[in-house]
């Protein structure tokens, strides 16, 4: 291939390799990864008995700064080549001093960063291997070696590369975090001595942005609620009679649906009317320093209502909301009070964590309570963190009188127990 016509190559559905002769290769991103275009260099090497071939990335091609052009990359590769052989060296060396050889790679870096976590939950480490397995290592070879990586060495524009290939696709808020725990990813390598101090390539500057435009969940005005609780008593979608009940009491909670379906009798105080839910339960968003904290809901004579006829279903079960036929959950769904709701007719206008709004901003505005009251009966966690690490008041008292207030004003415009 000739100069233009890896100009006037068009970017397709899957990732192209092109040949351009001694294993220089050209690379084309997929059109949904921004149809980038690189060189890389490949060449076998012998390496603990084994023969197998490695790749070189060379550089992007272009005719701006830090690019190369066809010419440039076959004159880069080559000096490379003989340099190779003639030390008899990995070619992935290439430009490092003897002393700054690494046997290390992204791939070591990965499995060490993601084993360091192991105290954190089994969702968020989850959530961290998926980002760097699916993103980082699908397009950053495995075997790349850490040294090669570094900022100096052309490592910040990888991460860039790796960066707007993801925000082609839109991901503008998966892009900002899968290049937050790369960074996090580095640091480890740069705590255990494999890179080089101060050589963080993913490392987020002082002012540089995500593209990333916050979407709120959809919610409701007020006067759009006595409409919206007349469907949820009249059931005019035939939902599950297990979905309504779960429905009505996080209308009255606002428990987010995660936490909500997950609630067992077991953790229900009848004496004391109040439910105490363990800090750790999904749904509830504590972190691991902060698990330790239950939230607790004052039973208001609604809620009690409510759970009674829930009692008389499911009484013999574990969860208060059991599922509706067999389920990889022993509870109801978590997506179920989300569906429910679209079946009413409110696809993009509501969702269940959007109702969440509508306490806080009638609360304040027609009962007149703090925000802090109802924040904390929201789940939220007031204050820095010497106020968390010291403050252990509950306030439930403030907190059964606000609910009190919020569940009558619910039944007063529509809502049937």
């Amino acid at each position: 291939m000739k100069q233009h016509e890896i100009a006037r190559l068009q970017p397709g559905e899957k990732r192209i390799h092109r040949g351009l002769g001694d294993g220089l290769i050209l690379v084309v991103e997929p059109a949904q990864k921004g149809g980038g275009k690189s060189f890389v260099g490949r060449m076998r090497i012998k390496q603990g008995g084994l023969v197998k071939d490695v790749p070189v990335r060379l550089g992007v091609f272009g005719t701006g700064p830090d690019q190369l052009t066809l010419r440039q990359a076959k004159d880069k590769w080559l000096e490379i080549k003989v340099w190779a052989k003639t030390h008899n060296q990995d070619p992935r060396f290439f430009g490092c001093s003897e002393n700054e050889h690494s046997d290390k790679t992204i791939m070591d870096a990965v499995e060490g960063f993601l084993a360091s976590k192991d105290h954190l939950k089994p969702s968020t480490l989850t959530n961290y291997r998926r980002q760097l397995e699916n993103q980082v290592l699908s397009v950053i070879s495995p075997e790349t070696p850490l040294s090669l990586l570094e900022w100096n060495r052309g490592g910040r524009q990888t991460v860039m590369a790796l960066k707007a290939s993801i925000e082609a696709r839109e991901s503008f808020d998966q892009a900002h975090r899968v290049q937050k725990v790369l960074s996090q990813c580095f640091d480890y390598a740069i705590l255990k001595g494999w890179m080089s101090r101060d050589q963080n390539p993913a490392q987020l500057l002082k002012g540089e942005e995500t593209r990333h435009i916050a979407k709120h969940h959809p919610t409701l005005t007020w006067d759009q609620v006595p409409k919206f609780l007349q469907k949820v008593s009249l059931n005019s979608c035939s939902g599950n009679i297990q979905v309504v009940l779960a429905v009505k009491f996080m209308l009255m909670s606002f428990l987010r649906a995660g936490c909500l379906v997950r609630l067992k009798w077991n953790w229900y105080d009848e004496d004391n009317e109040v439910i105490i839910v363990p800090g750790s339960t999904p749904g509830l968003k504590r972190t691991h320093k902060t698990d330790h904290i239950d939230h607790h809901i004052p039973v208001t004579k609604e809620m009690k209502a409510l759970l009674s006829k829930a009692k008389a279903l499911n009484g013999s079960e574990e969860f208060v909301f059991a599922p509706m036929r067999q389920s990889r959950y022993g509870h109801l769904d978590p997506e179920s009070p989300n569906n429910y709701i679209k079946n009413l007719g409110y696809r993009n206008i509501l969702r269940a964590h959007g109702w969440r709004s509508v306490p806080l901003t009638v609360g304040q505005e027609s009962l007149k309570v703090s925000h802090e009251i109802i924040q904390r009966q929201m789940g939220h966690l007031i204050g820095d963190k010497v106020r968390k690490a010291y403050d252990n008041s509950l306030m439930l008292e403030e907190r059964r009188d606000f609910l009190e207030k919020w569940c009558k004003l619910l039944v007063d415009n529509g809502l049937a127990i």
